[in-house]
């Protein structure tokens, strides 16, 4: 039985002991372009409105978000990645380096151009813009090339790393042959491994944890679940078996998340916050980093989790690929009833 108080106690001190912990990224790297524009008329030419160019926001996306996020909670990532030979690459490069990652081991590939995922958002001088076209470029079909650079940039992360994660956005680097070789060298080196993969984490065997979104445990497991609660239980408890993995946590959106343990009881979390979100970009890659680090330091899937479900509820009320920092959630933590409620039935 908990104490009063402990678990509200046993989570701020795991957002304390965050700080300067290494994780070794594996990452598909995108940049996400936001350009905002007020709308001015419609256009002469064709039915379509024009848009007087306010601004335009270059953040990391895809796995650079990840990593984005694990440096915004004050986390030491050494991302492995690949870009192109272009501008975007470049300047995708210069914003995680300025944010405190370690992008030594992210190499320029000649075959490639770097993901770029740009969206038009739009309203009127006074509103809230609203995307209203997103065009996706770059990529390539050099998957084949992608694994000489990529072993010796892991096996020369591996020492310093005290956990691994794997932020797969299925634009090849990592894909049939070199998953396989990637977890061979992740396990040699009993690094625990966190795995967000958007359609290959059947692919992915012996992890400590993977954060599939419901859709991708649906499609990884065959099966469709929507929101019930029981066939979610026993979907997550047979995809945990499949992949075999210490834990799955599945996210639900505005329903929350629900987790599932070796030799536990699934649990199931309320969204943080409101279920009125503002914008779910990048998300998933917030949850996957804050459950990363919460565990490397030190608490138990149940508690990472809880941390992880209030990172979440925080980031999708901003606008754009959005991150947080520690005191952030240190606010959520020590603001949350639900945590005073349960101290009180223990």
């Amino acid at each position: 039985m908990t104490a009063p108080g402990t678990l509200r106690d046993s989570l701020l001190r795991s957002i304390d002991r965050m700080a300067g912990v290494r994780v070794l990224v594996v990452a598909d790297l995108v940049l996400d372009e936001f350009e905002y524009g007020e709308i001015d008329r419609v256009s002469r030419e064709a039915p379509v409105l024009i848009l007087s160019h306010r601004r335009t926001d270059r953040l990391p996306g895809g796995g650079a978000n990840a990593v984005n996020n694990l440096a915004s909670l004050e986390g030491r990532p050494l991302v492995v990645g690949r870009v192109g030979r272009d501008e975007a690459g470049d300047r995708l490069v210069d914003i995680l380096r300025e944010r405190g990652a370690d992008t030594t081991r992210v190499w320029r590939d000649p075959g490639y151009s770097t993901p770029v995922k740009r969206r038009v958002l739009a309203g009127s001088a006074h509103s809230v813009k609203q995307q209203i076209v997103r065009v996706d470029r770059g990529g390539g079909s050099a998957a084949a090339a992608a694994g000489r650079p990529l072993w010796p940039a892991i096996r020369e992360a591996l020492e310093p790393a005290r956990g691994a994660l794997i932020s797969d956005y299925s634009l090849g680097l990592l894909h049939p042959g070199t998953i396989g070789p990637v977890l061979e060298a992740l396990r040699g080196a009993r690094l625990p491994l966190f795995v967000d993969s958007r359609s290959q984490l059947r692919l992915f065997r012996g992890m400590t944890a993977a954060t599939p979104n419901l859709q991708e445990a649906e499609a990884a497991l065959g099966e469709r679940v929507n929101e019930d609660l029981e066939k979610l239980a026993r979907a997550g408890t047979l995809l945990r078996e499949a992949i075999d993995a210490e834990t799955i946590v599945v996210t639900r959106g505005s329903r929350g998340m629900s987790v599932f343990t070796r030799g536990a009881e699934p649990l199931h979390l309320p969204v943080f916050g409101t279920d009125e979100v503002a914008d779910v970009t990048g998300a998933g890659d917030t949850v996957i980093s804050v459950f990363a680090l919460a565990t490397l330091s030190g608490s138990a899937p149940a508690e990472a989790a809880r941390l992880a479900n209030y990172a979440g509820g925080i980031v999708v009320m901003k606008r754009g690929t959005a991150t947080l920092g520690r005191e952030e959630l240190r606010r959520a933590v020590r603001s949350d009833p639900a945590l005073d409620a349960e101290a009180r039935r223990a």
